[in-house]
């Protein structure tokens, strides 16, 4: 049986301890049997980001290298809970996206997997089957938008908690 890659996605690269957040997340890998890939620690098929080129230069570098570690990797695991508002991170977002059209297992672990209408902090009232936001608009039946609870397997709980879920698979 090969090593399987998993890359690790999720907004931890902004918080200031997301490099040590990140060498945990890899070490569980590691104690896993496989490979742990995030983007805050690179990977030798990635470049080195030149952070003095300036924004532009680098944000294309970081993408790059996502895409790279993505395509090198079997599965995605990521941290679909609230980040700067109540929606996941839309570099997650789109990272789940990619992983999917790439044909890559996904896997996602959130702490709070209650209903989007349970966890909204607006007035909500009820319409019908819907439940319906200040703004009439309804909302989804998940604890996230449809298209990342959909295609991926939804965890509640921690980056362990998933990556478990996904060697018990593996493994059956």
């Amino acid at each position: 049986m090969s090593k399987k890659t998993v890359y690790i996605a999720g907004y931890e690269c902004f918080l200031p301890d997301g490099r040590e957040r990140a060498q945990r997340a890899v070490a569980l890998c590691e104690k896993y049997g496989w490979q742990g890939i995030s983007p805050v620690l690179g990977h030798e098929s990635g470049q080195e980001i030149d952070f003095s080129a300036g924004g532009p230069r680098a944000a294309r570098q970081i993408f790059q290298n996502n895409i790279n570690y993505i395509n090198l990797s079997d599965i995605i695991i990521a941290n679909i809970n609230n980040f700067r508002g109540w929606e996941p991170d839309g570099g997650t977002c789109f990272e789940l996206g990619y992983a999917f059209s790439q044909g890559k297992k996904l896997y996602t672990f959130i702490d709070d997997d209650r209903p989007c209408y349970e966890k909204y902090i607006g007035n909500i009232h009820k319409d019908g089957p819907f439940w319906r936001d200040d703004n009439g608009a309804f909302f989804e039946s998940g604890c996230c938008n449809l298209m990342i609870s959909g295609p991926a397997k939804v965890v509640r709980g921690t980056f362990r908690d998933a990556l478990e879920l996904a060697v018990k698979e593996r493994e059956e």
